[in-house]
C-alpha cells in the first residue's frame, strides 16, 4: 500500500491506549465504519442500562451468521476493521451499549455507543446499509423536512444524553454523519452544550441549508465535515462551506466514498486545498439535476422508481444484483404497467439527469 489509511492507523497506533494519545478524527472515523457490523444482534439496547466490554461484544458477534456480510455497500476492509479495532490495546477497553436499529419500509436507522476511556461517551450513527429502504430515504432528503432516520438520531442522542451525564461526542459515515450534525443540532440547548465534536465523514447535506440556524452557529466550530476531494455524497445538498477536503485514492463515486481510500497523517487526514476538476464536475452536474425538479418532482421520482425496484422482490441492493435478471424483467414490466403520465415523468427526470450529467450542471434551471 502506498499511503496509509484507517486500517493500517489502527495497527500503528493501536498499541497505545487512551489515556497516552487523546481522541482524534481518525479514531472518530473508526468507530463510525464498525458502526457498520450487524452489533445490535448482541449489544444491550438504551433502556437496558447495560454496557458490554468491546473485546466480548465481538465474541458474541462472530457467533451470529453472515455477521461479516458486506454486500455492494460496505467495504470489504470493514470486518477486518471491526475485529482488529475490539481486540486492539487502544480500543479494547471501551464499553459498548445503547444499540438501536429499525428497519422499515422508509426508514433505516441504526446507532450504537461507545464509552471512551476519558469518560466521554461517543455516538455512532450507521450510513446507509445495502437495504433498498436505506436508499430510499437517502433519496427523501432531498425533498422532505426531515426524515424518519434523522427524527430517530435526534430522539436517540436526546435518550442516551439524559440517562448518562459528561461530555458527549458524534460521528457517523455517509448517511450516519448527516444523522449526527442533525441530531447535535436539533438537540435541546442543554445537550448542546455537552457535545465536544460532530464528525460527519463524507455525509450528504441537507435538504434546507441549516448553518445559518442559530443552532448551527452555536456548534459550528465543533462540526468538522470531511470530503474526499472527488466525493459525490459529501457535496449533495445543502453542505457546510466550511468542510475539510481530504486526499483520497478511490476511484469513481464508491471509491471516493470509500472510507479506507481516505489518506492518514498522523493522527489526522490529509488535507487539499480545493477539490479535484472532476469531483466539482460530476458534483455540479447531480445538484443540477436535483435543482431542476421541484420538490413534488423529487418526491414523485423517489416514490415510483422505488416502487418499481420492489417490484423485484428484492429487499437489499445485493439480492438486485444476485438475480439481476429477473429484477430487470420485474422493473419493466412494473414501468409497463405505469400509468402514461408516469411513464412520460420518469422519462423526462431520467433525461434531466442525463443532460446535467454531460453539462456539469448548466441545464439546472431547465424545466
Amino acid at each position: 500500500m502506498s499511503f496509509e489509511n484507517c486500517l493500517e492507523y489502527l495497527r500503528r497506533r493501536g498499541i497505545f491506549p487512551g489515556w497516552v494519545a487523546p481522541f482524534c478524527p481518525v479514531d472518530n472515523l473508526i468507530l463510525s465504519v464498525c458502526a457498520y457490523a450487524p452489533l445490535e444482534e448482541v449489544l444491550p439496547g438504551v433502556e437496558d442500562g447495560d454496557w458490554l466490554p468491546f473485546p466480548q461484544a465481538m465474541e458474541r458477534l462472530v457467533l451470529h451468521p453472515d455477521w461479516d456480510a458486506v454486500g455492494l455497500v460496505m467495504p470489504t476492509e470493514t470486518p477486518t476493521l471491526v475485529a482488529e479495532t475490539a481486540a486492539s490495546p487502544r480500543f479494547s477497553p471501551l464499553a459498548l451499549g445503547c444499540c438501536q436499529s429499525v428497519l422499515e419500509e422508509d426508514t433505516q436507522f441504526a446507532a450504537l455507543t461507545y464509552r471512551l476511556s476519558d469518560g466521554t461517551l461517543f455516538l455512532a450513527f450507521r450510513g446507509t446499509d445495502d437495504s433498498l429502504a436505506g436508499w430510499k430515504e437517502c433519496f427523501a432528503l432531498s425533498y422532505a423536512s426531515a426524515v424518519p432516520a434523522q427524527v430517530l438520531a435526534q430522539e436517540y442522542l436526546v435518550q442516551v444524553a439524559r440517562r448518562y451525564p459528561g461530555k458527549l461526542r458524534l460521528g457517523g459515515h455517509s448517511k450516519g454523519g448527516n444523522l449526527a450534525v442533525w441530531a447535535a443540532v436539533h438537540a435541546p440547548p442543554i445537550i448542546r452544550r455537552r457535545i465536544l465534536q460532530v464528525y460527519s465523514n463524507d455525509g450528504p447535506g441537507f435538504g434546507q441549508d441549516l448553518t445559518g440556524t442559530r443552532a448551527y452557529q452555536d456548534l459550528a466550530e465543533r462540526i468538522v465535515t470531511y470530503v474526499p476531494q472527488a466525493s459525490l455524497v459529501g457535496t449533495l445538498l445543502h453542505q457546510d462551506p466550511r468542510a475539510v477536503i481530504i486526499r483520497s485514492h478511490g476511484s469513481g463515486v464508491r471509491g471516493q466514498h470509500n472510507p479506507f481510500s481516505w489518506e492518514v497523517k498522523g493522527t489526522g487526514f490529509v488535507p487539499l486545498p480545493h477539490r479535484s476538476r472532476r469531483g466539482e464536475r460530476e458534483a455540479a452536474g447531480f445538484r443540477g439535476w436535483v435543482e431542476s425538479l421541484n420538490p413534488d418532482e423529487r418526491e414523485e421520482f423517489t416514490q415510483v422508481f422505488f416502487s418499481l425496484l420492489a417490484a423485484s422482490r428484492a429487499d437489499t441492493l445485493s439480492e438486485l444484483s444476485q438475480g439481476w435478471v429477473d429484477s430487470a424483467l420485474a422493473v419493466a414490466g412494473a414501468y409497463a404497467a405505469l400509468p402514461p403520465e408516469q411513464r412520460r415523468d420518469m422519462l423526462r427526470f431520467l433525461w434531466r439527469l442525463a443532460v446535467n450529467l454531460s453539462t456539469g450542471g448548466k441545464h439546472a434551471s431547465h424545466r
